[in-house]
């Protein structure tokens, strides 16, 4: 699988929500820079945490529709363009867009580090 694969399709897990997916993608010791916590974000380091960040991503954004664009590989690295859209029953639907970085290591991903633009 290529690394454009990895981080724009199916296969990287976010889109189905699946944790264990993306433990599999990654290093023993990534890093996932979160794009909503205290920090600004929150920063998750190796499996344990990674997997207690990737729930917590899912919960936040639980009633989001992923859209995720064409990723762009420039070696070892990579950028990835996303859209979350919100439908609320009693309110209008809203619309985050975001971007990730990426960087890579022997094939797997070492570093995540998400940027979300939200309206207000």
């Amino acid at each position: 699988m290529g690394l454009a694969a990895v981080v724009g399709g199916p296969a990287g897990g976010e889109s189905e929500r699946d944790v264990a997916g993306l433990l599999d993608l990654m290093t023993d010791d990534a890093v996932y820079a979160a794009s909503v916590g205290p920090e600004p974000g929150r920063t998750f380091r190796g499996h344990l945490e990674l997997a207690g960040g990737f729930r917590a991503m899912f919960e936040h954004d639980a009633d989001a529709v992923i859209e995720q664009d064409e990723p762009v590989v420039m070696g070892d690295w990579a950028v990835s363009t996303w859209t979350y859209r919100f439908v609320v029953a009693d309110g209008p639907q809203r619309c985050e867009r975001g971007i990730d970085l990426w960087r890579f290591r022997e094939g797997k991903i070492c570093l995540k580090d998400a940027y979300r633009k939200v309206g207000r």
